[in-house]
């Protein structure tokens, strides 16, 4: 239901002026005319009020909900709501990366630290020759554990030992295409309309 209305709310904007599409000159005389012209604003406004409702819970944006709601608001007003968040999203993008490789470091700390507790706990109760320690936190017993697997040279070993997964080149598949040549279960998608945002 949802692609159905984003498909049809797109095909309603694309009946307003073109202006993404013109020459620089053009762009320019129809950013002026866009700019005074209030009414068609608020008329491309309506047109993308229900794709924007649609996608309300993936935007999580208050503001830009508080922006809607008042009937006076304009198209650019809008706009500059949404590219004003997106420079608060870079930057939490950007944090959450740094945070997340901050905590990966913290994990294998933490993880080496439990390893290391575990070692001494586990020289305690040999030295005490005990396999059984009951301590108000916990109890602590020695368990044998099966042979693990040790590989000395990776390279020596038999390959019916190696599970051999194909992986898709899909840059080469995709060159490969465009090229003319015709690959089974593979194509080239139709080409899209996206944009680009520049803050320098």
């Amino acid at each position: 239901m949802s692609s159905e209305l984003d498909v049809e709310n797109a095909r309603q904007i694309q009946t307003a002026p073109r202006n993404a599409f013109s020459t620089p000159g053009q762009r320019s005389r129809s950013h002026r005319h866009m700019e005074s012209d209030a009414r068609e604003q608020l008329r491309i406004l309506s047109l993308l009020r229900e794709t924007i409702m649609l996608h309300h819970e993936a935007l999580d944006d208050p503001e830009v909900m508080v922006v809607l709601a008042e009937s006076e608001t304009d198209l650019m007003q809008a706009l500059d709501c949404m590219l004003d968040a997106d420079i608060c999203d870079d930057a939490l993008i950007q944090g959450l990366k740094a945070a997340k490789d901050t905590m990966a470091a913290r994990l294998h700390r933490i993880e080496e630290r439990k390893k290391s507790r575990r070692a001494i706990i586990e020289q305690a109760l040999l030295l005490l020759g005990c396999n059984t320690l009951q301590r108000p936190s916990a109890t602590v017993s020695l368990v044998e554990r099966p042979p693990s697997l040790v590989v000395e040279e990776e390279a020596q070993v038999p390959a019916r030992f190696f599970d051999l997964k194909p992986v898709l080149n899909r840059r080469r598949a995709k060159d490969a295409l465009e090229a003319g040549e015709d690959i089974a279960g593979a194509r080239l998608s139709s080409g899209t309309i996206t944009i680009a945002v520049r803050r320098r």
